[in-house]
């Protein structure tokens, strides 16, 4: 029964989505809710190794996140609607694991690279007052960039930024994704849940409490 249901929770992960910038589909809520109330944090699956820029032009992936969790999330800095609100939580959240002492990294990665440029992602970190040695924002190819939204991370990733189209012609996750520091996924979060924040602290408690 719990192979089964792992199963299914994993297949949940993998059509996690493509994500208008100003709304959650209501299938993607569900596989969420899912994955977060199966009981024991599931194992969603290795993410493989991956090397993307970080804000200070520096190469940064997988490899440097290994041995510590951390929480991903895809956005770009001049995202309209969902991804301030990203950052946001993800503030919250750093605040509030500092606050316990609890190990972890946060890791925005931008879906918009020809404007996200690493002098552009310093900007961003400086004006929303974000500690670089807890968070790290990283940009690279696009490819590379799609490569490690779909195969690595398991969420859709579509479209270049079109300064036209609705909602800049980006869709892309809007999910808070906790990553173990073995580079399991743990779960995928809802940033519209009430108290997620909370939801993600209990969730590294548990991760904790598996690696003593």
């Amino acid at each position: 029964m719990l192979k089964k249901l792992l199963t299914l929770t994993l297949s949940a992960s993998l059509i996690l989505g493509l994500v208008s910038c100003n709304q959650e589909r209501a299938s993607s809520r569900r596989a969420t809710a899912d994955a977060r109330t199966a009981g024991p944090l599931p194992d969603l699956g290795n993410v493989p190794d991956f090397v993307l820029k970080d804000q200070n032009g520096q190469p940064f992936g997988s490899r440097n996140l290994r041995g510590t969790p951390y929480l991903a999330a895809f956005m770009f800095t001049r995202c309209p609607s969902i991804c301030p609100r990203l950052t946001a939580k993800m503030k919250e959240v750093d605040a509030i694991v500092h606050q316990a002492r609890l190990p972890l990294h946060l890791l925005s990665i931008s879906v918009d690279p020809e404007y996200d440029t690493p002098a552009a992602l310093s900007d961003y970190a400086k004006k929303h007052q974000v500690n670089t040695d807890r968070w790290t924002f990283v940009t690279g190819e696009f490819s590379s960039i799609a490569k490690t939204a779909e195969q690595g991370f398991k969420v859709g990733l579509s479209g270049k930024l079109d300064e036209s189209k609705p909602h800049l012609g980006i869709t892309h996750a809007s999910h808070l994704i906790l990553v173990d520091a073995d580079s399991k996924i743990r779960g995928y979060f809802r940033t519209s849940d009430e108290g997620v924040e909370n939801q993600i602290l209990a969730a590294l408690r548990e991760l904790a409490d598996g690696y003593q």
